[in-house]
């Protein structure tokens, strides 16, 4: 019997790994702005965007697929195996195929920054290996932290040494693809001790394709409304745009992150307990995430809007000042995607409402993908945020009235709105600091301290004076959590 994890370690070994695996883009960021430029970072954003639309197909769905069918075996290890190799030698024949088209793809069309364009195969290639549907599904999450940890900090270290203005723009490219493809090849002799190879039949691998390509059309449609506003501006625009929208973009990809690893821990436990028929844990469950989602994300938004300028100017360079307006206008979808992806994650998935999930997503995909069309040649990189944002409320939305019986509004709503409030006195707060301190690393580091403690003073205040439930369900979470091993 395969070892179990328990929750509280694999919340900490993945926040341990989020943490860390953006603290390192943090590092790099400001360097790479003033080293490599907007142009090239420009070029870079507008092919990786590109060649990962190959890589989303090459994977067809099976992150969503792959951890589902893991957690649904895992107690039988028979089962598990043949689960886990007919899967992964679907996955590898069709990622091959993929990888062909792709190369394909650059030798007919491409005619500017080809080299670029044959770097970035490595990023596809890596989707071949990539088997961490395996370890989340399993909840084995110390497995891939310790090994992706270690090729980040390579990856990070090789940057520094061998990457020092705008023509070394192919190193890059080579060390960023090959630590992805790095991070994923280190697993699979691990995968073959854990879960050793055995026979199976054809019919073992046909019967993937169905779910496999219901995921898919759900992560191509995301992909469409996630990444695709990248290449877009990129076609419509200029490529330095497309360095400020991903730019902006990635500081507000910092407490998405850390609020997607909520749903990546919690994903295969909701599994369990919806094949288990157990809603009245999983819902326990989704009032902790929403609550953790809300206070983590209304923090982030009204910090976000109080310090962004500053922020563009003195992280990034005064090149890139217009970040700050962009992260302002995008900073809403903090809370949105955190929300939905509750929704989808602890409910929607697990409980096998995959029809309806892919539904959402492709009318995001087309929403976003017409606002875009339309916007961007007028608005600039202003149209693909309206785009963007529009599709995430949609969906959000959307999602909610399907899964109305199991989880209120009202509910998300009223665990919201006390965050809400504490970060618009946050936001007061660093405004006062704001008007007293130019504008510095110095006045940064303060505002940033400032919103820090008053939002941190104001929660604790809140949970334990004003809050007796809340503060009786997050006790009574912390207990559960030191009794048992889930």
């Amino acid at each position: 019997m395969l070892e179990k994890e328990n929750l509280k370690k694999n919340f900490a070994f993945q926040f341990l790994y989020q943490i860390v695996i953006l603290i390192i883009p943090m590092i790099l960021s400001p360097y790479l702005t003033r080293t490599l430029q907007e142009t090239s970072l420009g070029i870079y954003s507008y092919v990786h965007s590109i060649s990962y639309y190959f890589v989303v197909l090459a994977n067809l769905g099976i992150s969503r697929h792959g951890q589902r069918l893991i957690a649904q075996n895992r107690d039988d290890y028979v089962k598990l195996r043949k689960a886990f190799w007919s899967l992964f030698t679907f996955h590898g024949v069709f990622s091959a195929l993929v990888l062909i088209i792709y190369l394909g793809f650059v030798l007919i069309f491409v005619r500017s920054d080809s080299t670029v364009f044959f770097i970035e195969s490595l990023f596809v290639v890596s989707a071949l290996f990539d088997i961490t549907w395996l370890f989340y599904g399993l909840e084995n999450f110390k497995s891939v932290v310790i090994r992706n940890l270690i090729i980040k900090v390579f990856q990070c270290i090789c940057i520094f040494l061998f990457v020092h203005n705008p023509a070394d723009l192919s190193i890059y490219t080579l060390i960023s693809s090959g630590s992805i493809l790095a991070g994923q090849f280190v697993m699979i002799p691990q995968a073959i001790k854990l879960v050793k190879p055995i026979q199976f039949e054809k019919s073992d691998i046909i019967v993937h394709t169905k779910p496999m390509i219901v995921f898919a059309i759900a992560v191509i449609a995301s992909t469409l409304y996630t990444t695709f506003d990248m290449t877009l501006l990129g076609l419509m625009t200029n490529k330095e745009n497309v360095a400020f929208y991903n730019y902006s973009n990635q500081i507000i990809s910092i407490p998405n992150t850390i609020i997607g690893v909520i749903g990546t821990v919690m994903f295969p436990k909701a599994c369990r307990m919806a094949a288990e028929g157990n809603l009245r844990e999983q819902k326990v469950y989704i009032n902790y995430s929403i609550i953790l989602t809300a206070l983590i994300s209304m923090g982030s938004i009204f910090g976000l809007l109080a310090v962004s300028d500053l922020f563009a100017i003195v992280y990034y360079g005064e090149a890139f000042a217009i970040c700050g307006n962009i992260m302002k206008a995008l900073s809403p979808i903090i809370y949105i995607i955190g929300m939905g992806n509750i929704v989808r994650t602890q409910y929607m998935i697990p409980n096998a409402m995959d029809k309806e999930y892919i539904l959402c997503i492709v009318f995001n995909a087309i929403i976003n993908l017409a606002l875009s069309i339309l916007l961007i040649p007028v608005l600039g990189i202003y149209g693909a945020v309206i785009g963007t944002i529009s599709a995430e409320c949609f969906g959000f939305i959307y999602q909610l009235v399907l899964c109305r019986k199991f989880i209120n509004i009202v509910d998300i709503i009223n665990m919201s709105v006390p965050f809400a409030i504490i970060g618009l006195i946050m936001y007061g707060c660093i405004e006062i600091v704001d008007r007293f301190y130019s504008n510095s690393i110095t006045a940064l580091v303060l505002q940033v301290i400032v919103g820090i403690i008053a939002f941190g003073v104001l929660t604790v205040v809140y949970i334990f004076k004003y809050n007796k439930n809340l503060s009786e369900l997050l006790l009574n979470a912390l207990k559960s959590k030191r009794k048992n091993n889930i």
